[in-house]
């Protein structure tokens, strides 16, 4: 309710519109309009919250290797990926849509260094696989070192990274498995191979994420041109009690278009 405190003085609300004083002087404004949104919006915008709540628990357990190998506004990237995911998980869990509800195999490969992908580098991956009594094993075989890694100029040495993110899906609470660099002499023509075995969390519906990074040391020092780094996302798995499981994508309903009915008389070929 607007008071008159003169010929032409409001103070208050008379209508949309809002009067006050400013120092001596007398001010009018538009108040706010209120929007609401439509229910699917509402429901757009809380599975966006969720993913990107989920794309910082990453980035924060990633922590080092973001600050590492971070290159090309990962912060946006990782965020696009993970809404990605959240669309193909289906449409009436709109609105309480979870990260593992969707297929998050999308997740792998991702690059934290947009301009030069692991694989550039890091011609043989570790093979990761997962046991049945709760271990996560890594194997690297027995190989050539320029089978193994990409032989860049001025390095001596190169450093493989790993680390573990373990995301329990009820709790949102996650931990993080760090595994100690790996680092080996580019002037052995043959790489020893290499094996290691850690246990995770079975129990319950969790996450595990697996990256991997590389980078060259000349000397002491790591070379920081942001062609001779790189790491990415290289498994992820969806686990209940320790099991993988696989994602199922969902059907689309086919839509009858009454267009495609054909109208008028047609003619039957033949006598």
């Amino acid at each position: 309710m607007a008071t008159l405190n003169g010929i032409v003085r409001f103070s208050g609300q008379l209508g949309d519109l809002v009067f006050y004083r400013r120092g001596k002087k007398d001010v009018v404004r538009q108040a706010p309009i209120v929007h609401h949104l439509a229910e699917n919006s509402r429901k757009s915008a809380t599975d966006f919250g969720n993913a990107s709540r989920n794309a910082a628990y990453i980035r924060k357990a990633f922590a080092t290797m973001v600050k590492d190998y971070g290159y090309g506004d990962l912060h946006n990237r990782l965020n696009k990926r993970l809404i990605e995911i959240f669309k193909t998980a289906p449409a009436v869990q709109a609105g309480q849509r979870k990260l593992v509800d969707g297929n998050i195999k999308l997740l792998q490969e991702f690059q934290f260094n947009a301009a030069t992908r692991l694989e550039q580098l890091l011609i043989q991956k570790p093979k990761v696989t997962l046991t049945d009594n709760g271990f996560i094993q890594l194997f690297i075989p027995k190989i050539e070192t320029i089978h193994l890694v990409k032989l860049v100029p001025k390095s001596d040495d190169f450093v493989l990274q790993l680390s573990i993110f373990s995301f329990d899906v009820n709790s949102e609470r996650y931990e993080v498995i760090k595994v100690n660099d790996l680092r080996f002499s580019l002037e052995q023509s043959h790489f020893p191979g290499a094996k290691l075995q850690i246990p995770f969390e079975q129990e319950g519906k969790r996450i595990l994420l697996v990256a991997i990074g590389l980078h060259y040391l000349h000397g002491q020092f790591r070379k920081d041109d942001r062609r001779y780094y790189g790491c990415q996302i290289s498994h992820c798995f969806h686990l209940q009690d320790g099991a993988e499981v696989a994602f199922v994508e969902q059907e689309k309903e086919q839509v009858e278009s009454s267009e495609a009915i054909e109208q008028g008389f047609s003619w039957e070929l033949g006598e």
